[in-house]
């Protein structure tokens, strides 16, 4: 090693030994690495020249909200989530300020509220964004230029399945155990169509998705395990699988098929919160 390398390296030990004295000056260091992190890669995860004034307009907003958590500090944690789940994905994971991650998302639905995804893909991360509404899949193309959408139905069914399209486009779905409920409730169903359900082993080979990646995410609907069972675990291989499970029994974790599934190939059922259930890799 150098000279220069191991002056800058003493250094380096040495601001660190002093910013993560205690727990306070660790968060108050950690939060302004990820706010000037999101301010600096705003321009790269936001703009695109096919809409240069919107795109670039959003850029700028995010680069002055990231700087805005700068003075405010903890007081100020974002989540995109609809409970808070883009906050526990970033508690499993521990990624480093300085990682750029890769994700999976399955039912993605809108490209910003109640993402799951939207707060790594602010901090530089990219992904593949697969839902069955076409609608929803070119509103990404806007908003989330660098990821992947991809408008597909996900199953490892090889059947056709009617798929139904609601006015509340989070109740989409080819199951129709439960479309006379939503329509009691006024929900109205605005498109009906054909899908050919495809693999997410077939998606990922085509989107050229590495083997190993940071994050599976799956709400699909009564769908959720049959997602997971047209995904080739042997070749492709999340470190972090969140899925829905509608019916799951906190009382009995690991009877439920999903947890089933995942506890066979190697992961590490780590809790539930409301019917979200999270899996770590065992070997990760």
């Amino acid at each position: 090693m150098s000279v220069s390398a191991r002056l800058r390296a003493q250094a380096q030990q040495r601001l660190a030994t002093s910013l993560y004295r205690n727990a306070r000056s660790r968060a108050l260091f950690t939060q302004a690495g990820v706010a000037l992190k999101e301010s600096r890669v705003s321009f790269r995860q936001f703009f695109s020249w096919s809409s240069p004034v919107s795109s670039g307009l959003r850029s700028l907003k995010y680069v002055l909200v990231a700087l805005l958590r700068l003075p405010l500090g903890r007081s100020v944690r974002l989540s995109y989530g609809y409970t808070g789940e883009d906050r526990l994905i970033e508690s499993l994971l521990k990624p480093l300020v300085t990682h750029n991650g890769f994700y999976v998302e399955v039912g993605c639905n809108e490209p910003r509220f109640i993402s799951n995804t939207f707060l790594l893909y602010r901090r530089g991360w990219r992904g593949i964004c697969i839902d069955a509404n076409e609608k929803l899949i070119r509103k990404f193309g806007r908003i989330r230029p660098r990821d992947q959408a991809v408008c597909a139905f996900v199953s490892h069914e090889p059947e056709p399945l009617t798929y139904l399209e609601f006015s509340n486009n989070v109740l989409s779905t080819a199951d129709p155990q439960y479309v006379p409920q939503y329509l009691a409730q006024g929900e109205e169903i605005e498109r009906t169509r054909q899908v050919q359900p495809r693999t997410l082993t077939a998606i990922l080979q085509e989107c050229h998705a590495p083997a190993r990646f940071d994050l599976l995410t799956i709400d699909a609907e009564e769908f959720d395990l049959s997602v997971l069972e047209s995904l080739d675990f042997a070749a492709y291989r999340p470190r972090l699988v969140m899925v829905e499970a509608e019916d799951f029994d906190p009382l009995h974790p690991l009877q439920h098929p999903i947890s089933t599934f995942l506890l066979a190939r190697n992961y590490r059922f780590k809790g539930s919160i409301l019917k979200n259930l999270y899996f770590l890799d065992e070997a990760a």
